[in-house]
């Protein structure tokens, strides 16, 4: 009799602590197996501890893909902006305003420059649309999108 021990009491256990006792242990017999019951439990909290394991091993890994793909975005993002700024001081430099450029086929100013700026917003937009996709599938993906332009 040593090794049975005392049942907590009734107000500390919760709801559902007490509606499980209520559906397992009805009878003498019921209280017979409850070591195989324990077991069982015992099996089940090792199974749900190892999924709960699993998951957050897999949350930290879609964390920092996302992370990194945040990054590159970020550096994506720097680039067109020092892009932009660039452009618009050497469009300050020029004396020839665009429209006189484009009137005399000389090509200076902003019409120089608009196709690499083009360009650049187009790989921005291409990661843009790569991202509403799936932000944590296919980093890899992203890379060699960005390598193509």
């Amino acid at each position: 009799m040593d090794s049975l021990q005392a049942l907590p009491p009734l107000s500390s256990l919760s709801l559902s602590a007490v509606s499980f006792l209520n559906a397992k242990l009805r009878t003498g017999e019921d209280l017979a197996r409850a070591p195989s019951l324990v077991s069982e439990l015992q099996t089940q909290c090792k199974d749900l501890d190892a999924s709960l394991v699993d998951l957050n091993r897999s949350l930290e890994s879609r964390l920092a893909a996302y992370a990194s793909f945040s990054d590159r975005i970020d550096g994506l993002f720097g680039d067109v902006i020092t892009k932009l700024t660039d452009l618009r001081s050497s469009d300050l430099k020029s004396s020839v305003s665009p429209q006189d450029s484009i009137a005399d086929g000389s090509g200076g100013g902003l019409g120089e420059d608009l196709p690499v700026l083009a360009k650049e917003v187009a790989r921005v937009e291409t990661v843009r649309a790569y991202a509403g996709e799936s932000a944590f599938q296919n980093v890899k993906s992203v890379e060699q999108n960005i390598a193509w332009w």
